[in-house]
């Protein structure tokens, strides 16, 4: 419930302007290894493999970064079968670092692919019945990574989705 407030009053500072971004420049390689210990420490469900990963240094909210990372990974879990594996890769792409989240679960037609990152959005189908969730998530992702200069965007032919995000990386 602290999570879901938390998410709420985030959306409130970000859409007045008014939330906090602490900028500083960091490693990418170490963000991803601290998403890594916490998904072997909380994740049993899946097996999460962190690969590739290649130190690439940005200027952004190491925290909010985090958050997005986090919730990526935390959506591939809710919404693929119980012991697929979901693969996180750090790249960097024409100046850009380049997270990728890959599942393995139900996939996501191109019409709700559109609208995913709107506020409250949900996709509403017989296999999203009953997966909780208020389409808040990927809506403050999207808003994250766009006061970091990055976009944000989906892949998903069929089965299992990949979830990019790419911020710039530093110069």
């Amino acid at each position: 419930m602290t999570k879901l407030i938390n998410s709420f009053l985030d959306i409130t500072r970000l859409e007045a302007g008014k939330i906090h971004m602490d900028y500083q420049d960091f490693d990418m390689i170490d963000l991803v290894r601290e998403a890594e210990e916490e998904c072997i420490a909380t994740i049993s469900t899946h097996p999460v493999i962190f690969a590739p990963v290649v130190s690439t240094i940005v200027h952004a909210d190491k925290d909010k970064i985090g958050q997005v990372i986090t919730n990526l990974i935390n959506n591939a879990v809710k919404y693929s079968p119980v012991g697929t594996p979901i693969n996180v890769a750090c790249l960097t792409f024409d100046g850009m670092a380049r997270i990728s989240v890959k599942d393995e679960g139900m996939g996501i037609a191109a019409d709700d692919q559109k609208r995913l990152f709107d506020r409250f959005y949900r996709v509403e189908n017989k296999q999203t019945d009953k997966i909780g969730g208020f389409g808040i998530g990927l809506y403050l992702c999207a808003e994250i990574i766009k006061r970091h200069n990055g976009n944000i965007w989906v892949d998903s032919a069929g089965k299992g989705s990949t979830f990019y995000f790419a911020i710039p990386a530093y110069k």
